[in-house]
């Protein structure tokens, strides 16, 4: 967390954050379970595991390029649910309570082009603790491209963002690949301490990583099958706005839509809410109910509780959840959850249309 950064101490909200601590641990307590992954999880990481592997070998060995691109996009789904629902909960120490695990399976962000090194500090060191502050959350750093922050500047051609934006986030993960990752390892201001430095063998890493990753998707296919090096080109491509619509889906449906604010600091750094007030209302739920969803997505449309709980496993997320909403209800905290992803998606495309207006707010004055 910013040094620099305070939340104030709200008597009422700890109140809250005590009785829903008591009931959370009451369900572990009563199920005589703990809060890492259980024996589900590793068996659903065995499956997309597997299913990753063999799916990437029927690859290597289809003889039509309409299948060929299919399985790619296919592929390129998968990807996104194996890092979600296996790397993440590594990244946060909770897919596993030994930590040479949770380290072991947080490489699988680099299995599939990413980088976990420098995912699991961006999330876990600049997310988490400054969600939706300006210029302070990581995960949601303001662009040119796309106008977020409601203070943020208005350029002409934000007030087409909503109909541009869908183009770009189909290139989601191809700029993660080529871009992203390597701005953020020259970056001195990664987790938002000013001055950090990456190791030379994290560079190394990271270049190696994906030179493995483009030779394993790219150079194999191409010099094993019948396809001329554009078609191979075009798998590629379709693998990528496959999984960019899969984590795009995931990522801007927690964080960016109609019910979502973006508090910031006074001049001395204080935050106008107490730090469980702010993880509740700068999140948003999605589909909750939907178990496909749950398991594709790694309990992210359970996001309100990932982020009061991030050392819980995603595989308890829909129990807490409830318990969650009860608490809420309760203390008259203002829990929030679109019904359906549907709902989510028309809520950031509102949000988009909503911030292609050249006006400057404030959003969260009651809260």
């Amino acid at each position: 967390m910013n040094n620099t950064l305070k939340f104030p101490n709200d008597p009422k909200d700890k109140l809250f954050f005590t009785e829903l601590q008591k009931k959370v641990n009451a369900y572990f307590k009563l199920n005589h379970c703990t809060k890492t992954g259980n024996s589900f999880l590793k068996l659903k990481a065995i499956t997309l595991l597997l299913s990753y592997i063999i799916l990437y070998l029927l690859t290597l060995r289809v003889q039509s390029i309409q299948c060929y691109i299919l399985l790619q996009a296919i592929l390129g789904i998968l990807t996104i649910s194996l890092a979600l629902n296996v790397a993440h909960d590594a990244a946060h120490g909770t897919f596993s309570s030994s930590a040479n695990w949770n380290k072991l399976m947080l490489y699988t962000f680099d299995l599939l082009g990413a980088n976990g090194y420098l995912w699991k500090m961006k999330h876990v060191h600049s997310h988490h603790p400054h969600v939706n502050i300006p210029n302070m959350d990581g995960d949601i750093k303001q662009s040119n491209l796309v106008r977020i922050f409601p203070n943020a500047s208005f350029k002409s051609f934000h007030k087409y963002q909503y109909l541009y934006m869908p183009v770009f986030y189909l290139c989601y993960t191809l700029v993660w690949l080529f871009f992203r990752d390597f701005r953020d390892i020259l970056s001195s201001n990664i987790s938002g301490k000013p001055g950090f430095k990456h190791s030379k063998r994290a560079v190394l890493f990271l270049i190696f990583g994906k030179l493995l990753y483009l030779i394993r998707i790219i150079v194999l296919p191409y010099i094993l099958l019948p396809f001329s090096f554009g078609q191979i080109l075009l798998g590629f491509v379709a693998l990528h706005f496959a999984s960019s619509v899969t984590v795009a889906l995931a990522l801007i449906s927690a964080h960016v839509g109609e019910d979502s604010i973006y508090p910031e600091p006074d001049e001395k750094g204080m935050m106008p809410f107490s730090y469980v007030r702010h993880q509740i209302i700068t999140t948003v739920d999605f589909s909750t109910s939907n178990s496909f969803l749950t398991h594709l997505f790694g309990g992210f449309n359970h996001h309100v509780v990932h982020h009061l709980f991030p050392k819980i496993s995603h595989i308890h997320y829909p129990v807490i959840t409830e318990i969650l909403k009860e608490v809420c209800a309760k203390h008259k905290i203002p829990y929030k959850s679109n019904p359906t992803l549907w709902k989510a998606i028309c809520s950031h495309f509102n949000f988009l249309k909503m911030r292609s207006a050249n006006n400057l707010a404030v959003e969260y004055l009651e809260m």
